[in-house]
């Protein structure tokens, strides 16, 4: 299973309030456009990343540091992505329209 493509934050994820209403796009050139959906307008972070075994390396161009973040892929189509050591649910985009 790949991280290409779009994912959301799952609707059942308790870390949603905290976080935001996430959309995460994987492309295949390394770019990684993080989405936090507002009410009136979006914050998006355009990122850089790499896949370094069972860890999500991203940097950001504009302001550059590089962080880590441990992630798994399960076989039900789930990401789990390690922010702070706290654990947030993703699924792909149109699987959780579905929902």
């Amino acid at each position: 299973m790949s991280l290409l493509g779009k994912w959301v934050i799952d609707p059942d994820d308790a870390r949603r309030t905290e976080l935001g209403d996430i959309r995460l796009d994987f492309s295949a050139d390394g770019a990684l456009t993080y989405v936090i959906r507002g009410l009136e307008s979006d914050q998006i972070i355009k990122l850089r990343y790499r896949v370094e075994g069972a860890v999500l390396v991203t940097d950001q161009p504009s302001a550059p540091q590089i962080e880590r973040t441990a992630f798994s892929l399960s076989p039900d189509g789930v990401l789990t992505l390690a922010f702070g050591g706290l654990a947030c649910r993703f699924r792909r985009a149109e699987a959780a329209e579905q929902h």
